[in-house]
Formats: structure tokens, C-alpha cells, sequence
């Protein structure tokens, strides 16, 4: 049976309708000559300056890497294109990263999440057993959809499943732990249970691209004006211009669009001048940014059901919450573990041989014969995966973050998008909106 989606599926109830997308504007009257400048070559800023640019201004992106794309990295290392950052579609109907993928010719492969064996202490798990721990998880969830109604705002979600989960059963606690750690990238004792599930999401099957996200960034960036290597230090916007400083000098334009994650706004190595409103520095220091890590590694020949798309590893302090069989969505004999909040957190000062060498002991897998670690974290440009609504934010500080401060200075990012945060279709849905409000 095809999965719901991990989105619909923890909560248990059917996918929204997508919205309607914004609007096209009309002509450029006027704005020919205009100069947008936008930070960030991520999903947000590529789409904001590709509409930009096909609608006739100026528009120059400053990116801080030495490449596009963002948090999505297409890592071909092990000779097959692998997404070590973002790597599925969630949701095919209605969303324009369908459209996209389309459009390029880029291959999707729907992934089946309920479609998954169990290992606990090196043994496969009874498929009854595990069977029965899922319809379990949809109980837990429907009472904490119920919970979440009425919560207070200082209420997490580990305070909701006090009374409906015994986390003391190990098949219990990997449900949580794969469920709500794996897919918000936070552990339940820093999410808001008041706002637990209250993004939307577009219906139909979550896809990965077998080709990697690359072929989606590569075709939204062609023929744009891109200055990798060229980190923003400062956005002055005072005045009738925007001045940006950066490590390759100054910048000026009339209006920019900041698209860097929140966890580079919460570093606050980008300074403003003036300083921000306190609606919005607030809101930055309230919401959540999680961190979900990969360990991919790679053999001469598979161990593992072959055709299956999913495995958990049930037990305390595991390297791995779930691993994806790369033979269903790349054809080789490899496996991509999933580690999120603080199981992630803890490991990003291991060694990479350290941490392939701490999966390899957990599954009984021969030695690998590639592998690859990510550390999301400490990567200076990211500091972390994705937000998340932290216990005491709310979806009104995503909006007061997305918020135009002035005429000059708008702001972009799946962390701006309070409906799809934390996806790579909400990061450019922003962008959407933010080249839609620069040419109304």
C-alpha cells in the first residue's frame, strides 16, 4: 500500500489541499531598471531571482559557498548522485517543485515509509510486532492532535505524551524517536505541542530524485548573475539604497532579499543597520532550528531486504534512527541512516570514521566501501537543517520573520513560510512571494 507521507502519517489524518500559488504580477513597468540584490543561492533565493530576472530588473545573488543550492547538496562521491541535505518532494499534487522536476525531465521515485522492517539489538523485529507498534503511533498521534487543541504555549510535546506513550517500550520510543526527531529535526521536549502539525502539506506520495536536487537548482539558476565565495557581513538600510558589505566588497541596490537560514540569522554574523524590529529579533531567538544528519554508506552487495524501503534501528542511543535502502531510489547497494535532534546534536564533533565505524558495529555490516558524513551543525553557513516551532514561538513569529522591514529590506526562507516550513517547496514558495512583493 502506497504511504501517506511522513507528514500525514503523524498525525494521522489526510493531506490538506494545496493553496492556491501567488498570483504572476503583471508588467514591469517601471522596474526595468531596478537593482535587487538577493542573499543566499538556496532554494528561497533562486526562486525569488529567477522571477526577478524574468521579469526584467537587475538582480544580482551573493552567495557565502563556493556553490548553489543551499541545504540541498547532491553529493556524487560514491558514484551515484546522492541528496545529503534536503531529498524529497513532499507531496506531488500541486506543488511546484512537481512542475519543476517536469519540467527538467528529473526522475522522482515515491518512497513508502510505512513499508519498513525493524532491527532491535541486531535481530529483525517480528513483523506482527512492529505492525502493531505503527497502529500504536496512530493512536499516540490522534491523542496528541487532541492534546495539542487546547495546550498552553509554555506546553511541549514531550508534556503531551505523558499518559499515551510508554517510552519505556523500546518499539515505542523509535516510533517518537523516527517519527517526531526524524522528521522535524527536534526532540519532543523543545516543540511547541500547542502547534504540533500545523503546517499544511500538498497531497500525494513524498519522492526523492534519484538524480539529485541539483538538476532542479542548476535550471532555476541559468543565466543569473551569482557571486559565489562572497559571504554579506552587513546590510545597511537606512537610506534611498541598500549597501551590502561583504568579503568581496560593497554592493549597492534598491531593495535585497535575504533568504539565509535561520540559524545564520540566529548566529547573527549578518549585521543590520538600523538593527532590526524587535517583532523580528525576537521572533529569530523564539523559533526553533533543527539539525538532521546523514551517515550514507556504501557495499559491494546488499545484507538487507532488497525491496524494502525503510529500517528502523530500535534501541537507546542509536547512531541511526532509520535507514533508506538506496537499491529502491538509486539502484546501488547502500544505505542512508538518519539521525535528528539531539542524537544528531551530540555526534557532530565525532570523526566521520568514528561515525561510520559506530553504524557499521550497530547493523553487523561488512566494512563499507565509501561512505559519507554530514555535519549540518557546524557548517557556518546552515548551523543546523531546518526550524521547527519551538515551545513559546507560534506560527506568528514565522510570519513577523517573513515580514518587509521598511521598503528596502524583505526576507525569505522556509522559515519565513509558517504554512511549509521546513521544506524545500516552503523555501521557494517564499521566494515567490518575496519577488512578487518587490514587483507589485
Amino acid at each position: 500500500m502506497r504511504g501517506v507521507g511522513r507528514r500525514g502519517f503523524l498525525l494521522g489524518c489526510g493531506a490538506l489541499a494545496a493553496a492556491p500559488l501567488l498570483p504572476g504580477c503583471g508588467g514591469t513597468s517601471g522596474k526595468d531598471r531596478e537593482h535587487v540584490v538577493v542573499v543566499g543561492a538556496g532554494f528561497a533565493g533562486l526562486a525569488a531571482a529567477r522571477k526577478l530576472a524574468d521579469a526584467g530588473l537587475r538582480v544580482t545573488v551573493l552567495e557565502a559557498r563556493d556553490r548553489i543550492g543551499g541545504r540541498t547538496l547532491t553529493d556524487t562521491s560514491l558514484g551515484v548522485p546522492i541528496d545529503v541535505g534536503a531529498s524529497w518532494i513532499h507531496g506531488t499534487e500541486s506543488n511546484p517543485l512537481t512542475t519543476l522536476a517536469h519540467d527538467v525531465g528529473a526522475k522522482t521515485v515515491p518512497t513508502d515509509f510505512e513499508d519498513f522492517v525493524l532491527l532491535d539489538d541486531h535481530r529483525l523485529v517480528d513483523r506482527k510486532a512492529a505492525a502493531a507498534s505503527a497502529e500504536d503511533w496512530r493512536r499516540i498521534a490522534r491523542e496528541l492532535d487532541d492534546r495539542s487543541g487546547d495546550a498552553a504555549a509554555k506546553e511541549s510535546v514531550a508534556d503531551g505524551l505523558i499518559g499515551i506513550a510508554n517510552l519505556d517500550d523500546p518499539l515505542v520510543a523509535w516510533n517518537v524517536t523516527s517519527r517526531i526527531a526524524g522528521e522535524y529535526a527536534a526532540d519532543p521536549a523543545q516543540m511547541s505541542l500547542r502547534w504540533l502539525g500545523s503546517e499544511e502539506q500538498f497531497k500525494g506520495p513524498d519522492v526523492i530524485l534519484p538524480g539529485g536536487y541539483t538538476q532542479l537548482s542548476q535550471s532555476l539558476a541559468k543565466g543569473l548573475d551569482i557571486r559565489q565565495r562572497t559571504e554579506v557581513k552587513l546590510i545597511a538600510h537606512g537610506n534611498d539604497q541598500v549597501r551590502i558589505e561583504t568579503s568581496q566588497g560593497a554592493v549597492t541596490a534598491d531593495r535585497v532579499v535575504v533568504t539565509v537560514p535561520l540559524g545564520v540569522l540566529k548566529a547573527g554574523t549578518i549585521a543590520f543597520d538600523p538593527l532590526l524590529p524587535d517583532a523580528k529579533h525576537n521572533a529569530i531567538q523564539r523559533l526553533g532550528f533543527g539539525l538532521l544528519n546523514k551517515v550514507v554508506v556504501a557495499f559491494d552487495a546488499p545484507f538487507w531486504p532488497e525491496s524494502t524501503p525503510m529500517i528502523g534501528l530500535v534501541g537507546d542511543n542509536q547512531p541511526v534512527t532509520d535507514l533508506v535502502n538506496g537499491l529502491v531510489f538509486a539502484g546501488r547497494p547502500l544505505l542512508v541512516g538518519l539521525r535528528g535532534g539531539q542524537a544528531a546534536w551530540s555526534r557532530e564533533s565525532m570523526s566521520d570514521s568514528d561515525a561510520v565505524s559506530e553504524l557499521i558495529t550497530a547493523i553487523d555490516a561488512p566494512k563499507p566501501t565509501g561512505s559519507i558524513v554530514t555535519k549540518w551543525g557546524t557548517d557556518r553557513y546552515a548551523r543546523g537543517s531546518y526550524s521547527f516551532i519551538a515551545v513559546g514561538s507560534s506560527p506568528d513569529d514565522m510570519r513577523a520573520l517573513g515580514e518587509p522591514v521598511g521598503e528596502r529590506l524583505m526576507f525569505a526562507g522556509e522559515a519565513t513560510n509558517p504554512e511549509w516550513f521546513g521544506t524545500v517547496h516552503g523555501a521557494y514558495l517564499s521566494g515567490l512571494r518575496e519577488a512578487d512583493r518587490v514587483l507589485a
